[in-house]
């Protein structure tokens, strides 16, 4: 069994990929732009995914917006020039950005935290001990407090 080193795909799979996105219209235009930004994990693919995939969400939503209606003409033309968008677009980003030119040029994207807005285990902890004595003293008697059975509750 052979690891395959990361790198561009094969040519058949590439075929396949932007073949998808015309038989389909543009309608799974993001396909390739997903399969690119999982595979590679660069900021400028998941934008490129992010991009791909808005124009899909927009296509759809003209042709639900549109429907029969044939008074609805720019939501129309806006949802067809999304299309050809799609159609030639799609394909032609993929294939420029899987290049084995751009395959060792780009960074992988920065890691996020856990949870944003809340610090990680290991800052929590190194603010924790940069505090004073008496505020790390406050804090352990409130912590003792809150775990009293029936403390703060109201009597009667």
């Amino acid at each position: 069994m052979t690891v395959r080193t990361p790198g561009p795909l094969g040519v058949g799979t590439k075929v396949l990929l932007c073949l998808l996105v015309v038989l389909t219209a543009g309608l799974l235009g993001f396909v390739p732009a997903g399969v690119l930004a999982v595979r590679r994990k660069a900021g400028v693919d998941l934008a490129g995914a992010a991009v791909v995939g808005a124009l899909s969400v927009l296509m759809v939503v003209c042709a639900v917006v549109a429907g029969a209606d044939r008074s609805a003409t720019a939501v129309s033309v806006l949802g067809e020039a999304t299309m050809a968008l799609l159609v030639f677009g799609a394909p032609t980003h993929y294939l420029l950005m899987d290049r084995r030119s751009v395959w060792g040029r780009l960074r992988p994207a920065r890691q996020s935290p856990l949870l944003p807005g809340h610090p990680t285990p290991q800052s929590a902890q190194s603010a924790q001990s940069a505090q004073s004595p008496q505020s790390q003293q406050s804090w352990q008697s409130q912590q003792a407090w809150q775990r009293t059975p029936g403390a703060g509750r109201p009597s009667g």
